[in-house]
């Protein structure tokens, strides 16, 4: 049987709590440290416009280089090339995930 840790409720928390705020448990593994962590779901932001920039910058990225790979994964073209790749490698259990990768290794955006 597992063994379960038992969580005390919040002993201490600093700062006021709102209606949205979330309190989150959590311990960690090797330091055994217990710990809080209260959240705000509508007012979660990026602290500085360059951290947003950037967030925005890889959304981007992400969304291009998937659309991408379904795009040649649909390619008749390349098919055959890569089921052929795609079976010679055991890294990537998919072959969405190994066009996914191939694509991101050679985006320019």
């Amino acid at each position: 049987m597992a063994k379960a840790d038992y969580i005390r409720p919040v002993e201490a928390l600093h700062g006021k709590l709102k209606k949205t705020d979330k309190v989150g448990f959590a311990k960690l593994k090797r330091s055994g440290t217990k710990f809080t962590v209260t959240r705000d779901d509508w007012t979660m932001q990026y602290k500085t416009e360059a951290a947003a920039t950037a967030a925005r910058q890889r959304q981007a990225k992400f969304r291009a280089v998937a659309q991408a790979a379904h795009e040649r994964k649909i390619d008749p073209t390349k098919k055959t090339a890569d089921e052929a790749a795609f079976a010679a490698q055991s890294k990537y259990k998919s072959m969405f995930t190994f066009l996914f990768h191939l694509e991101w290794e050679n985006y320019e955006g």
